[in-house]
Order: structure tokens, then sequence, then C-alpha cells
């Protein structure tokens, strides 16, 4: 009872200064909010057909027969959060296949942008190039996101990407 005695007249004191004080320009001056906006993905062209790669093998799964890589000198990060690459498999048969694919790490998606010719050395753009969910089944994207991705965020800059891919071997 003693304690509400001592407490209750300095929370009035409290109380009846709130109104003084917020007409005040010294409360919350320093402190600016922004509306958070909804991500948008940002402009991406299609890099240069590989000349001379530098191929990061990436090992999702031991018992795979194909061999996965990344080219190091096409990783990139983007201010969108995205971390876009070149891929390569190879086939036991020596049969080649690159795509030119993008890992939005927060949201654990990738998309295809497109894919390449190796008789004729260019790319060929994917149709309709959309975000797709990294299922349980895609060893590979999922290896390349806990790769890559730290925490599953965007990594601060491709180097990052890259020593982490380069650790994996």
């Amino acid at each position: 009872m003693k304690a509400i005695a001592t407490t209750l007249p300095a929370l009035l004191a409290l109380c009846l200064s709130l109104p003084a004080l917020a007409g005040s320009d010294r409360i919350n001056k320093n402190i600016e909010f922004q509306e958070e906006q909804p991500w948008a993905e940002q402009d991406y062209a299609l890099p240069d057909y590989p000349q001379t790669p530098d191929w990061i093998e990436v090992k999702p799964d031991w018992l795979q027969q194909n061999r996965f890589f990344v080219d190091a000198k096409t990783l990139s990060v983007g201010g969108d959060g995205v971390v876009r690459f070149v891929s390569r498999v190879l086939t036991p048969s020596g049969v080649e296949n690159l795509s030119a694919e993008g890992i939005l790490c927060k949201d654990n998606q990738y998309k295809a942008y497109g894919f390449g010719d190796s008789i004729n050395h260019r790319w060929i753009a994917s149709m309709r190039p959309q975000w797709l969910a990294i299922n349980s089944a895609d060893k590979l994207r999922r290896e390349l996101r806990e790769l890559m991705c730290p925490s599953h965020s965007a990594p601060r800059d491709a180097a990052q990407a890259i020593a982490s891919l380069r650790g994996a071997r």
C-alpha cells in the first residue's frame, strides 16, 4: 500500500507531462521511418557466352553421375537480393548444358534467364522466365542456396558467395 502511495503521484505527473512533450520538436526528431516497399526484381541482361569460364564444381549429391559447376566470372549479387550465375551440367558422356540462373535467397526460389547453345556459342533467352520454388528434389539448387546464401539471405557480395563455393569443394 505504501508503494502505491509513493508511485501514484509520480505516474500522475508523468501522464500530465506527456501532452506537453507530444507537441515538442525534441521528440522523434532523429527517427524517420520509411514505408517498406514491395520487392521488385532489377533488370538483368544475359552475360556474354562463357569463353574462358572459371568453373567451380558443386557436389549436391555424391551419388550423382552428372557433374555440376558455377562460373565464378559470371556470379553476381544484385541489389534486389538475387544471386545470378551461369551453371553448367556435364554428363558422363560429355554432353554439356549451360543456363543463366538466379536464386532469390530469402524466398527459396530460382529463375532460369536463358539456356546455352553450345554449337553457336550464344544464349537462348527463356521464353517466360518466372520464379519457381526450390523443392526438395532439386538437389543442385538446394545446395547452391545453402552455399551462397548465408542464413538464407543474400551474400554481401559475389566474393563472399564464390569463397563459400570454393570452400565446399
